[in-house]
């Protein structure tokens, strides 16, 4: 096993998520069956108690984990150098093949969740109905659930990892062995061009949101509160998109700002140009609050506390637009100076 700082820090880190994970996924499930926030029984003031500190305990243990995300790269960035044949990220993936990867995969997607219920939380204490406590009750035992997972992976990864000689990136990205590899690793700007395309129309769809749930406050309802429907197509659009970006961060943007055409490692663009790391995550940021927005705005009781929320929520669309458009403004300016 590869000791460090950071994996030390790491691990102590993992420690406290996994005991706040098996708090959440053994108390979550009862407390959502028990929960009646109209009973006067002393069960149920004795369970509103319990309740209270196990969202307080979550925050902090999601927040937490919010940033580990970042600190898992970081510390797999600490191990190249005790890596033989290592050179970037994809060297110390190499190691334990797939878990690493799905580890890695599971830092972009589950911080959306988190965020999501910490958003949630936070609105729900805005109002004194609290309207979203079902659903914060609900979603506390399958989200302790996947910190335990996800923390079982990660300490499986760095406990399972001696050091060994490893095949560089090249080996994976730039000599791609079958056709579906060959597709996604040709220097195009299709998937490029698609991207700007999916962001602009985001773009659009964030400002006519905007403007008409400004409007909701003095005017009423706006039909897409409650609306599960719109919540899907949105989510799957936002998906669509960030697979997008990936793709052309891989056929096009690794190439061009690592200023070597057939080099397509998106790791090692993260590496070596800092500011593909600010352009990712402010993009990255920006489709999750506005994923995070629909999954707020489509719950079924949502429509009740509109007039209470709705700043709120206009400042959720407003960060999502800020961080799309600064991260789209960094990625552009830098690619006109490259081409």
């Amino acid at each position: 096993m590869i000791i460090n700082n950071y994996i030390v820090t790491y691990l102590v880190c993992s420690i406290v998520s996994l005991f706040i994970g098996t708090i959440a996924a053994y108390n979550g499930f009862y407390v959502w069956i028990k929960w009646d926030i109209n009973s006067y029984a002393d069960e149920q003031y004795l369970l509103e108690k319990k309740v209270y500190l196990l969202i307080t305990i979550l925050s902090v243990g999601f927040f937490l984990k919010l940033l580990m995300a970042p600190l898992w790269f970081f510390t797999m960035h600490s191990m190249i150098i005790s890596i033989p044949g290592a050179m970037c990220l994809v060297g110390v993936h190499n190691l334990n093949i797939p878990l690493s990867y799905i580890a890695s995969s599971l830092k972009l997607i589950l911080p959306a969740l988190y965020g999501y219920w910490l958003i949630l939380n936070f609105l729900d204490r805005k109002s004194e109905i609290q309207p979203f406590m079902k659903q914060k009750l609900l979603f506390i035992a399958p989200l302790g659930i996947l910190i335990l997972l996800e923390t079982i992976l990660d300490i499986s990864f760095f406990f399972s990892n001696p050091p060994r000689q490893v095949s560089c990136c090249t080996s994976l990205f730039d000599m791609p062995r079958e056709n579906v590899h060959l597709a996604v690793s040709q220097s195009t700007w299709i998937w490029l061009i698609m991207f700007y395309v999916l962001i602009l129309f985001v773009l659009g769809e964030i400002l006519y949101y905007f403007i008409n749930q400004k409007k909701s406050t003095s005017s009423g309802l706006r039909w897409w509160f409650g609306n599960k429907t719109i919540m899907i197509f949105e989510t799957l659009l936002i998906i669509f998109a960030f697979v997008v970006f990936i793709l052309a961060l891989h056929t096009k943007i690794s190439p061009l700002f690592l200023k070597l055409p057939f080099h397509h490692c998106v790791f090692c663009l993260g590496q070596e140009v800092w500011d593909a790391l600010l352009f990712f995550v402010m993009i990255f940021i920006g489709l999750t609050l506005f994923i995070i927005y629909f999954w707020v705005v489509c719950l079924e009781n949502y429509r009740i506390v509109n007039p209470t929320l709705s700043n709120n929520m206009l400042k959720l669309l407003k960060w999502s637009g800020f961080m799309l458009t600064g991260g789209l403004a960094a990625l552009s300016i830098h690619l006109a100076i490259v081409v």
